[in-house]
């Protein structure tokens, strides 16, 4: 997915975020952000993808710094918040128990995208986490190909499970259990810091690698770079019979990609350039098949 001339505002935004959690000395913010810009005006334009100019910019951010994991502090406080959040989902992970395997899949979906908006790269760093999760949870699938993803999983037998974010992957961690149910299930989480995506040591805190083979991409890009994919992730990528991408990040630069086998894109369309992509309004649940829809940059 090629960027939008919007997209412009949620890298700068990042970056200030970022540079606030690196250094409270405002000349030294100042100075990164001024650093950032400049590489930004080189890489930005019509033809960039957002999810890898995002990689470009924070890459040098940490670089410039001397920081090497800027969103430390956020994501241990995401993994605290959807730790703690799971206590207070008791009834609706009874009803994600529900005899039809239909029903089971959709609400743990629900679940992890209830998980996805603890994410502080489209979303501003001081959000109502737990009042976004409960919006999510109170809400449908607007584009629901669980009945796609529940057929192919009879004739699966290795789905590649491709994590977002610290916090989320706590949510993940029930649906990844549901699709043991079926086949096997290797995760695929960061090989370096990046954003607030979900590496080993956040995997582990979720307790993934208790249920599933965890492996990382290999690299610190943002969503998806097979070219710069370690030779684990990429053998895991072709034998997969299934690949669930979770996030923004993963289906910007996915879609960048001619893929053949069935790829599920399970996300909150965040900003208005994805939602237009995908047909939604701002805030829906998307559960998308890729061969459903034709991308169109």
């Amino acid at each position: 997915m090629k960027i939008k001339p919007e997209c412009a505002t949620c890298i700068v935004r990042q970056v200030v975020d970022a540079s606030k959690e690196i250094s409270n000395n405002e000349k030294e913010q100042f100075n990164l952000i001024k650093a950032c810009l400049g590489v930004i005006e080189k890489i930005y334009g019509e033809d960039a993808v957002a999810a890898w100019m995002g990689t470009t910019v924070h890459r040098y951010l940490k670089k410039i710094s001397g920081n090497p994991d800027p969103y430390k502090r956020l994501k241990d406080t995401a993994n605290e918040i959807a730790l703690n959040y799971l206590e207070k989902l008791k009834d609706e992970l009874k009803l994600c128990n529900d005899y039809n395997p239909l029903n089971r899949i959709i609400c743990k979906v629900k679940l992890t995208i209830a998980g996805n908006v603890i994410d502080f790269g489209p979303y501003s760093t001081d959000i109502d986490i737990n009042k976004k999760i409960e919006e999510t949870l109170s809400g449908k699938l607007k584009i629901d190909h669980s009945k796609e993803l529940l057929n192919d999983l009879k004739d699966a037998n290795k789905i590649l499970y491709i994590c977002d974010n610290a916090g989320e992957v706590v949510f993940d961690k029930i649906l990844i259990e549901e699709l043991k149910n079926y086949c096997d299930v290797v995760v695929s989480v960061k090989g370096a810091p990046i954003l607030n995506d979900a590496t080993l040591d956040d995997a582990r805190i979720a307790g993934i690698d208790k249920i599933a083979k965890v492996i990382t991409s290999g690299n610190d890009a943002i969503g998806v770079r097979l070219e710069e994919s370690s030779e684990e992730f990429l053998k895991e990528f072709r034998e997969a019979d299934i690949i669930i991408a979770k996030g923004m990040g993963n289906f910007e630069s996915l879609t960048e990609y001619d893929i053949e086998q069935p790829i599920y894109y399970i996300f909150k369309a965040k900003c208005l350039p994805i939602a237009e992509m995908v047909g939604v309004e701002v805030g829906d649940n998307i559960l998308l098949k890729n061969k459903k829809l034709k991308i169109k940059n």
